[in-house]
């Protein structure tokens, strides 16, 4: 039976291993752009300071320790002391990213700025951080893609320039499509995942919500496709640094995109994945396993997407006619 929530000791386990080897991130971190004579006498202060934060996983440990030694290292060599209370304040934090962040698009200013005063407020009790406005969430829809736009990012995919790029795109657009699995599980999986169950091909997602879903056709022909050419291997054909905030993004910018491309997002695959297996009137509890799901949310969010339906076709539908 699914629930909003699930506890138990395997996720208690698991988080502390995260934890573990976050904290084990932090203690071996060593920035590769700044010089060993600028980083030594703040090694130590900004080690302990990214401990502090608590990260719950090894990524968020080395962007936090990319961010804090570039701050931490600039303000040393500004003269100021090694003090939270006189690092982490407003003025520091804004001066470093006028003079100190210059060679970053603006973009990127704005995110470093961020993640400085999240830290800051953490980190500090009597620097003057005024608290952060309280923002509601907007409403939360992810819409699927129409037939028209599924068939339009199938044309691209086959028209890339590259072998390369025709396998990444494909690989994409069959994984999400065709197993509806999350971000984080298309990086993972390889065509060694990929079995034969009762006669269909089949994706063995490991992971925290390990199941096996049969391919929806026809994108298990592009993963047979990929298993018998490049044995092995991961089926995106993108290895991803753990530390990469967008690794999907960089696995598709180099990929031609034309104007009338639709947005590429995985949400929106997944999204239609569920919606073509609720029109065909898949099981729910068997569909809910397959993807990986703990509440009955997700569905409420598709199933706005669902066709209409007549009285008549439902009324014969609830008396079994």
């Amino acid at each position: 039976m699914l629930s909003e929530c699930s506890s138990g000791t395997s996720d208690v386990n698991r988080h502390a291993d995260a934890a573990a080897k976050a904290e084990a991130r932090v203690h071996r971190y060593t920035p590769n752009a700044i010089r060993p004579e600028d980083w030594a006498p703040v090694a130590e202060f900004t080690r302990q300071v990214a401990l502090d934060l608590h990260p719950v996983e090894p990524r968020r440990a080395t962007e936090a320790m990319r961010t804090l030694s570039q701050f931490v290292v600039w303000a040393h060599r500004q003269g100021m002391p090694l003090e939270r209370e006189a690092i982490f304040t407003p003025d520091v934090v804004e001066r470093f990213i006028a003079v100190g962040c210059t060679h970053l698009a603006l973009s990127s200013q704005g995110t470093r700025r961020a993640d400085l005063r999240r830290f800051s407020m953490q980190l500090t009790r009597h620097a003057p951080w005024a608290p952060l406005p309280k923002l509601l969430r907007p409403e939360y829809t992810i819409r699927p893609y129409t037939q028209d736009e599924v068939e339009r990012l199938l044309d691209v995919g086959r028209s890339q320039r590259t072998p390369l790029l025709r396998r990444r795109f494909g690989a994409l657009l069959a994984l999400g499509l065709g197993t509806g699995c999350y971000p984080r599980e298309l990086r993972m999986v390889t065509t060694d995942d990929l079995l034969d169950r009762h006669g269909h091909l089949c994706l063995a997602v490991p992971g925290a919500r390990a199941r096996i879903i049969p391919v929806t056709p026809p994108h298990d022909v592009t993963l047979a496709q990929i298993r018998q050419e490049d044995p092995g291997s991961g089926i995106l054909g993108f290895t991803t640094k753990d530390w990469d905030r967008a690794p999907l993004g960089h696995l598709l910018e180099k990929v031609d995109r034309p104007p009338d491309c639709p947005d590429l997002k995985i949400q929106r695959l997944r999204a239609t994945w569920l919606l073509h297996h609720l029109e065909n009137k898949v099981h729910l509890n068997g569909l809910a396993q397959m993807a990986g799901l703990t509440s009955w949310k997700t569905f409420s969010h598709v199933m706005q997407f669902l066709s209409p339906i007549t009285d008549a076709d439902l009324y014969a539908e609830l008396t079994r006619q």
